[in-house]
């Protein structure tokens, strides 16, 4: 009996030692477990969101009026607390470098999410910059817009009215959404059945806080060792305009012209939809959104990953592009940055 008892206490040992590696070196089951299970149980247990989560660590941590402050602050909760997927401290570094090397007038960034890379931009950006920022989803965009006023940045949020839905809009862009929105729709529907399996996996949350890279324990941002040198000598000051505006990126692209009277941008940091990379670049291009010297900087191009959009950029004689290898934001699995110039 003893022996029967140690045999399987020894194969629940070895399973739980390979999840816990595959979780920390594998982007499909690190994505799985922090993006999927760990949040939908969350949310089941606390009747919140994640970004609601970010939000209230933000007005308990952060200095209010102080953009700086504000970024460590995430930064603090999504490696310590609970994971999130922006562009994280590691590769926010890479993206501060291309936005001081570039110094753009006009921003795009496709994808706000909570607003974190919204400010790493808008901090670094001259009086008078103009950076305009997309998100799909309305829940997302209300706390990014609370996070910014927080922060002390000046964002504006457009009614819905002022960016009509055409009735035809590309068709390639079209099922790019759809196979997004469904790929959304997929998720939700097992967050239920993903919150009635806490009860047989929670026990694994222990050994990933033990065995994690950093305590799973919050702090506060003075805790934190500095950013970047880079980062310290930034004054928070310097706040351009944001202007946020919510709905699909392939409806709004075209409209930027004409409604936000927008020539060309400098910059455009992508970070949404994987599928969308593609499409939407293409976009910019045929709207004429794009200058020679225009920057494109593709964030998650391996983890999840982008690659049409790499085979794209890489071999089309219009782009010189630069790969920066990186790790998946808060984790040790392998992604990278792509940097991307428009020659004309």
């Amino acid at each position: 009996m003893l022996a029967t008892v140690l045999t399987i206490a020894a194969v629940l040992v070895c399973v739980l030692s390979l999840v816990i590696w595959r979780v920390r070196t594998n982007a499909d089951w690190a994505l799985w477990w922090h993006d999927n299970y760990l949040e939908r149980i969350r949310d089941f247990l606390t009747g919140t969101t994640r970004p609601l989560r970010i939000l209230q660590h933000v007005q308990r941590s952060a200095k209010q009026g102080d953009a700086l402050s504000v970024i460590t602050a995430i930064d603090s909760y999504c490696s310590k607390v609970e994971w999130a997927m922006n562009v994280g401290d590691k590769k926010g570094e890479i993206l501060d470098t291309v936005v001081l090397e570039t110094r753009p007038r006009y921003v795009l960034e496709l994808g706000t999410y909570c607003g974190y890379s919204t400010l790493r931009i808008a901090r670094l950006l001259p009086p008078g910059a103009r950076l305009i920022t997309i998100e799909m989803n309305p829940h997302y965009a209300q706390v990014a817009k609370e996070i910014f006023q927080y922060a002390g940045l000046d964002a504006q949020l457009p009614p819905i009215s002022d960016f009509p839905l055409p009735s035809t809009p590309p068709s390639s862009c079209l099922q790019a959404e759809q196979n997004a929105m469904q790929s959304a729709c997929h998720q939700r529907k097992w967050r239920l059945q993903e919150a009635l399996i806490y009860t047989t996996l929670h026990c694994l949350q222990l050994p990933l806080q033990l065995f994690a890279r950093t305590p799973q324990y919050p702090l506060s941002p003075s805790s934190l060792p500095a950013q970047g040198k880079s980062a310290e000598k930034l004054p928070t000051g310097h706040i351009c305009k944001v202007e946020l505006l919510v709905g699909s990126s392939t409806v709004l692209i075209p409209q930027l012209k004409k409604k936000l009277d927008i020539e060309k941008f400098d910059l455009v940091f992508i970070d949404h939809w994987k599928v969308s990379y593609l499409p939407d670049t293409k976009l910019l291009e045929e709207c004429g959104l794009l200058k020679a010297g225009s920057v494109l900087l593709a964030d998650n191009v391996i983890c999840p990953g982008a690659p049409d959009y790499l085979k794209y950029i890489r071999n089309c004689p219009r782009y010189r592009s630069q790969y920066f290898p990186a790790q998946l934001e808060y984790l040790q699995v392998e992604d990278g940055v792509e940097k991307s110039v428009f020659l004309g």
